[in-house]
Order: C-alpha cells, then sequence, then structure tokens
C-alpha cells in the first residue's frame, strides 16, 4: 500500500489551512450503502451497482473500459487502489483519474508494474495484470465536506481481451503487510486505502466485476495408463492424456490432472501440470509405487477439472497388474566344529546346519512367511527328503537355522530351503548345497634327503591313508606350500597313485629350497567323493653346500715338503730326457755319414 498517501495528506492540509473557495460536493450519490467502492460499466455510470456486474460477453483482442467508482464514503482527501485482473485473458493498457478528486495533486499511476505517471509503489501488489491508481486533493480539504456523503469516478481502466475464457473476474488484490492499513475491513490487507485530508482511514466495503466471453466450453475425455504389470515395492510409470473431443474447434486443455488407485499404493507426485500434444490433447505424467499386492489389480484413475474452455472429465478404467516380489533364497551349510561354511569335503560324524536369508524381497526389511530346511541323501535335491524344520523368517529377512544333522555314513547329501512366500513374496526356493560326507584320513609327508641342501632339489612324498574301519583306497590331489623360499615342480601338486596296501596312496614332488633354514611342508589332500580332507606338516632343514678341506699330509709329508720333492724329480725326469734325446741325435749323424762314403 502506497502509505506516502498517510503521510502527505496532513502535509497538503498545512499548506492549504487557507483555501481560496470552498469546495462543494458536486458529484452524484446513488448507492443507498456506506462507503462502497466498485467496478462500473460502463464508465460512465453514476452510482454502484447492488451486485458485481458482469461485462461482456467481449471477444479476444476487443478492448473495454471500466470505472473504479467510490460511492456514499465520508468525505476524503485521497485514495490508492489497487485492480488486478488474471493477465492470461486481460490486459490493462490504460488507466485516468475521474473527477472525484477535484484538484488531484501526487498521482501515481501503475499498470503491469511500470510507471504510467509517477511512480510505482514498491513491496506491493504491483506487476502484470494489476492497476495501482494513488492521488490526494492538493487544496488540503475534503472532498465532499459540505454535502456528504461522497460519491464519483476514482479513476478508469482500459483493457485488452488477449485470451480465451468464459469469465474471469475483476477484483482487489491482498497483499499482507503491503498493503496496510486498508479501508476494507475484512480481510484487513486488501489494497483499498481511502483516507480523508488528515490521514485517517475511511471504511470502505468492495465490489468487483466479472467478464464474459462469447467462447465455446467444448467437452473432454481423459484416459490414463501405467506400464503394466508392475513388482510391489517398485515404482511404475503413469500417463493421463486429456483430449478435446469437440468436432469443430478442438484446443488443448490446460490445468492439472489429479491421480487415484483403488489399491494400496502412492503417487509422486499425486498431481501433474498438462502439456500440450498435436492439437487437441495434452498430456502429462506421475509416478506410482504399489505398497500391497491386494487383489493383483490397481485400477488407476485420472481426474480433470477442466479450465476455462474444457468442460471435466474422469476415468478409473486402467487396470494395473501388480506381481509379488521375487526375493532370492541364499543358503550356507555350517560345519559346527569350526563354525565356517562348508567349502570342502567333511569327515564322517560331522555336525552341520543350514541357515537362509532372503534378499530382494518386499519390504527391504520385513517379509513375512516362512522357510522349510530339508536334507537329501542325494546329490540333487530330487527325491523325498528329510524336514529338519519349518522356522518363521526375521524381521531382517533372516529365517532362525535348521537344527543340526550329523552325517554319519559317506556319501552326498544335499541340503535346500524352500520359502512360503506371503501376501507380497513369491514363494521360492535355494540352491542345492551339496555336501559330501568320505571315510577319515590321514596325510604325512617326507622329504629326502634331510636336512636338505640349499639349491639341490629334494623329492618330498605325500602318503594318504583310508582310517575308516574298512578302508579303500583314496585318490584325488594333493597340494604342497612352503613357509619358506622354494619352488615345486608340477604347479605345487601331485595326483595320488595307489600303493600295493589298500587303503593307502601317495605321490611325489620336487622341492628346491634357495634359501637355509627350517622350511615347513605342508600338504592338503582334497578328498574325493568318499573321502574327507585331510593335511599335514613337515618340518625340513635346509643347510649350505659344503666343501672339502686340504690334506694334513701328503704320504708322511708336509704338503709344501710334498710338493718341493715332486717339483724337483720333474726337473731331473725333463734334464734326463733332453740328454737321452741329444745322444741319440749324434749316433745318428755318424750313421749317416759311414753310408754315403764311395
Amino acid at each position: 500500500m502506497n502509505k506516502r498517501l498517510i503521510l502527505l495528506l496532513p502535509l497538503v492540509l498545512v499548506v492549504s489551512l487557507f483555501p481560496s473557495q470552498m469546495i462543494l460536493n458536486a458529484h452524484a450519490s446513488g448507492y443507498t450503502g456506506t462507503g462502497l467502492v466498485c467496478i462500473t460499466s460502463p464508465a460512465t455510470a453514476t452510482n454502484c451497482s447492488n451486485s458485481a456486474p458482469t461485462i461482456g460477453p467481449v471477444t479476444v483482442g476487443s478492448t473495454f473500459t471500466v470505472g473504479v467508482f467510490i460511492n456514499n464514503s465520508q468525505p476524503m482527501g485521497g485514495f490508492d487502489i489497487y485492480v488486478a485482473v488474471n493477465a492470461s485473458y486481460l490486459n490493462p493498457t490504460n488507466a485516468t483519474l475521474g473527477p472525484l478528486i477535484t484538484s488531484p495533486s501526487l498521482t501515481n499511476i501503475c499498470v503491469n508494474g511500470l510507471a504510467q505517471t509517477g511512480t510505482c509503489t514498491t513491496g506491493t501488489a504491483n506487476g502484470p495484470g494489476v492497476v495501482e491508481a494513488s492521488t490526494v486533493e492538493s487544496s488540503g480539504t475534503n472532498e465532499c465536506s459540505n454535502a456528504p456523503p461522497c460519491s464519483g469516478l476514482a479513476f478508469n481502466i482500459t483493457y485488452k481481451v488477449v485470451g480465451p475464457t468464459a469469465s474471469t473476474p475483476i477484483f482487489y488484490p491482498a497483499d499482507g503487510a503491503g498493503c496496510s492499513p486498508s479501508s476494507v475491513a475484512t480481510p484487513t490487507d486488501v489494497c483499498v486505502l481511502v483516507a480523508d485530508a488528515l490521514g485517517n482511514t475511511l471504511p470502505e466495503n468492495v465490489l468487483g466485476a466479472r467478464v464474459t466471453q462469447g467462447v465455446t466450453v467444448n467437452p473432454t475425455s481423459t484416459a490414463v495408463s501405467c506400464i503394466s504389470p508392475v513388482t510391489v515395492g517398485k515404482p511404475t510409470t503413469c500417463t493421463a492424456t486429456v483430449t478435446d473431443t469437440a468436432t469443430t474447434g478442438a484446443t488443448n486443455p490446460t490445468g492439472q490432472v489429479t491421480f487415484s488407485t483403488s489399491g494400496s499404493g502412492g503417487f509422486n507426485p499425486s498431481t501433474c501440470t498438462l502439456s500440450s500434444v498435436g492439437t487437441n490433447q495434452a498430456a502429462c505424467f506421475t509416478s506410482y509405487t504399489p505398497t500391497s499386492v491386494g487383489t493383483g489389480t490397481h485400477n488407476i484413475g485420472a481426474s480433470y477439472p477442466g479450465d476455462t474452455v474444457h468442460t471435466g472429465s474422469a476415468t478409473n478404467s486402467f487396470s494395473l497388474t501388480v506381481s509379488p516380489a521375487s526375493p532370492t533364497v541364499g543358503t550356507t551349510v555350517i560345519l559346527e566344529t569350526t563354525g565356517g561354511p562348508v567349502t570342502t569335503n567333511v569327515p564322517v560324524g560331522s555336525s552341520v546346519h543350514e541357515t537362509a536369508v532372503l534378499m530382494g524381497g518386499y519390504p527391504a526389511t520385513g517379509v513375512s512367511g516362512a522357510v522349510t530346511y530339508t536334507l537329501y541323501a542325494n546329490g540333487n535335491c530330487g527325491t523325498p527328503g528329510t524336514v529338519g524344520s519349518r522356522v518363521t523368517v526375521a524381521t531382517s529377512n533372516n529365517a532362525p537355522n535348521s537344527p543340526s544333522f550329523i552325517l554319519s555314513s559317506p556319501g552326498n547329501f544335499s541340503f535346500q530351503a524352500v520359502y512360503s512366500g506371503d501376501s507380497s513374496n513369491a514363494p521360492g526356493t535355494s540352491s542345492c548345497q551339496l555336501v559330501i560326507v568320505g571315510a577319515t584320513t590321514t596325510s604325512t609327508v617326507t622329504c629326502s634327503p634331510s636336512p636338505a641342501v640349499m639349491g639341490t632339489s629334494t623329492s618330498c612324498t605325500v602318503t594318504v591313508k583310508d582310517t575308516s574301519p574298512s578302508p579303500t583306497t583314496p585318490s584325488g590331489i594333493v597340494s604342497f606350500i612352503t613357509n619358506s623360499t622354494g619352488t615345486f615342480t608340477n604347479t605345487n601338486s601331485c595326483t595320488l597313485a595307489a600303493g600295493t596296501t589298500t587303503g593307502i596312496a601317495s605321490c611325489t614332488i620336487t622341492y628346491t629350497p634357495v634359501a637355509t633354514g627350517h622350511h615347513f611342508i605342508t600338504t592338503s589332500y582334497g578328498g574325493d567323493s568318499t573321502h574327507a580332507t585331510s593335511a599335514n606338516t613337515s618340518n625340513m632343514p635346509v643347510v649350505v653346500p659344503t666343501t672339502s678341506a686340504p690334506p694334513s699330509t701328503i704320504l708322511g709329508l708336509s704338503p709344501a715338503i710334498f710338493y718341493s720333492v715332486i717339483g724337483a724329480i720333474v726337473v731331473v725326469a725333463a734334464l734326463l730326457a733332453f740328454l737321452v734325446l741329444r745322444r741319440r741325435g749324434k749316433t745318428l749323424q755318424k750313421s749317416t755319414a759311414v753310408s754315403t762314403t764311395p
């Protein structure tokens, strides 16, 4: 609200304490009530009607002018009045003061938030579709002070019709603290202020108007579709389409669509805003998440309330199929002596139990129903088994453990868990968990030579023995590892070969240590279809290679004397050989001379 009106009216009064002439009430009076601000049409009307006038029908592109009239008010010194319309249909193009204020001053006229005269009051309702007009009597006195009540045309507004609609109002906006004080008692923030020359707010009622157009309101139809089927707890997309079904002059519907469901579920958002499709349709979409399966069918509806040129329509026709979730049943067989899962063969007499957890059900935690544990005396869960127990799924989707099963004989055993399902989850079955129960075995490993020499290969032999009362010969593979630095041949493993004694098998691998110290060689037998696993560790010391020490005597002589004698003998032998060869050379020379004499 233009608070400047309240501040300036007393100032104008001070300047004009002694007016040159009295201001007489020259305005017509017709409204029988007291204090009314109204919209008049035509603008030349001389009083307010007793009800809001209807203006029209008008057509898009046409213009018309209305009056803002104050009827039967107390003597006044000025006003600040806002008038608003929906800018999608009407656009105010001009405003001019009427004759109510005889000598207006400090006039401000603001149209669509732009100043036409003076300035626009900031922080108020000014903006598109809003006209603000304010002025005060320059004489500093009240209008109609000699002949109250006071009536007259405050100002005119010219509008242009810019959009089709069956009807649209002309009203006085409310704007909270921005329009306070107000002449209107209820609500207290209506942007209408009429004041006397001293700045006192005068009480007023208000009466707007309605503008009609000669437009046809076209019928519509609404359809909805969703991506179907959908799993409970998972979102699906639902699309609403509104169609203008008029045979001629069809246009795109506008506004919002509200969704509904016959089942349990939620829309996000529950309403959506239409966007034009083609020339006579509009569509929008939302996300729907069913929270229960119910009957398996959720009827999805969409309701369109209509707009100014379209009737409303609704539908509940789409049948959305809602499927239960399909949780995965994960199971683990636990060896009770270790508390860990069974990863290899177990010996006869082992005690095991099975545990299960549901994954991917709905809700994420809180699946209900039961799990049945079954033991099968074969490897494929295909024949009737022994039911261990039926337990109720816990809130964390974990099932309590099965009872303990004692595997008292060798062979293949299978474990399986079956989930019963509930209102939101389909039944499910775990994979078949195979456990091989074999006769107990022992493994021993020996390496030769021992101690081993660093850098020199040594042979390590492992022997696996069936220790059951009726032994059979084990088969399979034994793996080797060392705690130190060295290399094995045959990729650290060897294959058992039967020995001469039933129930015993062995194999050999070569190990080359490359560091001294204690090398702990560990063997692990993986078992076979009738034998359990076993392992053994052997401590093999590794030493450095040895070298020969020189002899302390040679043929009873110290090495120095011995090698000196040998050296002298070698010298004498060489001299004798030289002399012999020389003597033979002289003899040969004489023989040659005799044979050549004539």
